[in-house]
């Protein structure tokens, strides 16, 4: 058995013993729903009334829809004489319906992607939740932000190491520079279903185990940044995504404090491109080149945080215990 088959078949073993417990959140945009259950002892398929607990038996399956590739359409074809409808109308020339179209073409029709155990962390990333509008000062980065993230254990991003390490995905390395100052690997992003590439979602994770964010670039990580930006071009172009077709952004704040950069392509829309997040690379660039080399050590940035999210409640404890101006605005 390779490890591909040996993945699939592990992968297959924790879905079948999945037990549902609520729906986190969905987005109907994006047709994604987020599920919290546990990973049962055994396959059987017997209700399990043991609460989801985190770090131990709680599980998050997150369901999305795939979009439909033309170009496996185009070159398997699409009959439609199998189709199953289920509810329909009629008015004049025009018809509608809802049910199984039973075209081979378009399966698989749905990504499945698992966290166990799921931490508490993950557990209210992906809960609904009320957002905060946070303006981060220096000095309240400096009091707030930078003493959470510090406080962050390794482990919470060992399996980025895993990657740069190449003891996993290491097939999936699309390209890498292995210098340990401006060096990086890009990979697919596990968001993409790797076949749309309208869709195009690639990540550039740097070498670098000093740069945790937006925060700490200077001008003196430049050539880092030219470097990334124009290889991230050549990744692109295996998927026939030229450059002028590119949008490449930073996360602030990041899902994950280890710097990475995002590399989609510009036909993808989506929450992570949103204003109060995304941090286009190329005004990173110039901002550091041309308006000062210590900029996002000075500039005030705004961004949203989930209520329930981790770093939010270092916020709130420091609304409560200071004198400062109020710096957040509930959304």
């Amino acid at each position: 058995m390779d490890c591909n088959t040996a993945t699939l078949s592990e992968i297959e073993d924790l879905l079948r013993r999945f037990r549902f417990k609520e729906v986190l959140s969905d987005d109907t945009s994006s047709k994604t729903i987020w599920l919290l259950g546990t990973i049962a002892t055994t396959n059987v398929a017997s209700v399990d009334d043991e609460p989801p607990v985190p770090g131990q038996n709680a599980a998050i399956v997150v369901l999305e829809r795939l979009a439909f590739s033309p170009q496996t359409i185009a070159k398997a074809g699409c009959s439609l004489d199998s189709v199953l409808l289920a509810t329909g109308e009629r008015n004049d020339v025009y018809a509608w319906a809802t049910g199984d179209a039973r075209v081979a073409a378009l399966k698989p029709d749905v990504r499945i992607a698992l966290t166990y155990p799921a931490t508490q962390k993950h557990i209210d990333k992906h809960r609904r939740q009320q957002r905060k509008w946070v303006c981060e000062t220096p000095e309240l980065y400096a009091k707030v932000t930078k003493p959470f993230i510090d406080s962050q254990p390794a482990s919470r991003i060992q399996w980025v190491y895993n990657i740069l390490s190449k003891q996993v995905e290491s097939e999936h390395i699309l390209f890498e520079d292995p210098d340990p100052e401006r060096g990086f690997v890009i990979v697919p992003d596990l968001k993409w279903d790797a076949t749309n590439m309208d869709n195009m979602y690639l990540v550039a994770i740097v070498h670098r185990h000093d740069l945790r964010s937006l925060r700490d670039l200077t001008n003196s990580h430049l050539p880092l940044l030219y470097n990334l930006r124009s290889k991230a071009v050549v990744a692109a172009q295996k998927y026939g995504v030229s450059s002028n077709q590119l949008r490449l952004y930073i996360h602030y704040q990041p899902s994950y404090y280890h710097l990475h950069v995002h590399i989609t392509n510009v036909l993808l829309e989506g929450k992570g491109m949103l204003a109060g997040r995304a941090h286009l690379l190329d005004s990173v660039i110039d901002n550091i080149s041309n308006i000062a080399s210590d900029y996002y050590q000075r500039a005030t940035i705004p961004y949203v945080l989930g209520s329930s999210d981790e770093l939010w409640s270092h916020w709130a404890a420091h609304q409560n215990t200071s004198s400062d101006e109020p710096t957040t605005i509930s959304t």
